[in-house]
C-alpha cells in the first residue's frame, strides 16, 4: 500500500533522482565498501539505492522489504536477491557475517522500536562492515517530520549516535541532501561532500568486533 502510494506520487523505481544515482555509489566508494561484497537494503522500497549501485558495478545485491511490490521486478529483470521480511520482529534468513554493508534509508523512523534492525543487521554484516542509515534529523524538520503517517519515531545526531554505540557499532554522524540551492545545480556532482549538509541524518555505523 505504502509503496503503490509512493508509485502514484512519482517516486518510483523509473524515477530515480541524480542525487541518489551520484550519491549512493560515491558513499559506499568513499567508506571502502568492495563491488564484490553483499549489499543488504532493508526496506529497499522502489530501488532507489540498489539500482544506482547495480549501476556501477556492485553485484551481491539483496532487497528486503515487508512489501513485495517490486520484487518480481527486481529479480527477473536486475537479478537481486529479494528477501519478503518484517525487520521489526522477524529474522533475516542470512548468514551471520556474510555482508559487506546494510543500506537502511528512511526505514527506522517508521519502526516503533529499532532494536531488531539493529541487531540484524549487526549479525549478518562481516567485522569491520558497515551499516548506513539515513533519517530525518529531527532538529531541522520537527515542523514537517508528522506530515509522514507512517513516521513513528524521531531521531537526532545525539540519539542516533547513542542507538549504535549501544549495539557495538563506531557511529559516524553526518548530514545528508542537498539543500541552498545546491540540488537545483547540482554541485555534488562535482563535489560530493555537498551532499553531506542536507536536512536528514546519515549514521555509517561501523561493526565492532565479531
Amino acid at each position: 500500500m505504502y509503496l503503490h502510494e509512493m508509485s502514484q506520487r512519482g517516486y518510483s523505481r523509473e524515477n530515480i533522482g541524480l542525487f541518489h544515482k551520484y550519491m549512493i555509489p560515491w558513499l559506499l566508494s568513499n567508506h571502502h565498501v568492495a563491488k564484490d561484497e553483499g549489499i543488504v537494503d532493508i526496506g529497499a522500497g522502489q530501488g532507489h539505492c540498489l539500482l544506482p549501485l547495480s549501476e556501477n558495478g556492485w553485484l551481491k545485491l539483496t532487497v528486503v522489504d515487508v512489501d513485495d511490490y517490486n520484487f518480481q521486478v527486481f529479480k527477473n529483470k536486475y537479478g537481486f536477491n529479494v528477501l519478503k521480511c518484517d525487520i521489526s520482529s522477524e529474522k533475516l534468513s542470512l548468514e551471520d557475517s556474510s555482508q559487506g554493508a546494510v543500506i537502511c534509508f528512511h526505514l527506522i523512523e517508521h519502526l516503533l522500536a529499532p532494536d531488531n534492525l539493529i541487531k540484524e543487521a549487526r549479525r549478518i554484516l562481516r567485522p569491520g562492515g558497515k551499516m548506513f542509515i539515513v533519517t530525518p534529523d529531527w532538529r531541522k524538520q520537527f515542523k514537517t517530520f508528522w506530515r509522514d503517517p507512517t513516521h513513528l519515531h524521531p531521531y537526532d545526531k545525539e540519539s542516533i549516535d547513542r542507538l549504535l554505540r549501544m549495539y557495538s557499532y563506531d557511529p559516524l554522524i553526518y548530514s545528508w541532501g542537498s539543500v541552498y540551492g545546491l540540488g537545483r545545480l547540482k554541485a555534488y556532482k562535482y563535489l560530493p561532500q555537498l551532499g553531506l549538509i542536507g536536512n536528514d541524518l546519515l549514521a555509517v555505523g561501523v561493526k565492532v568486533g565479531s
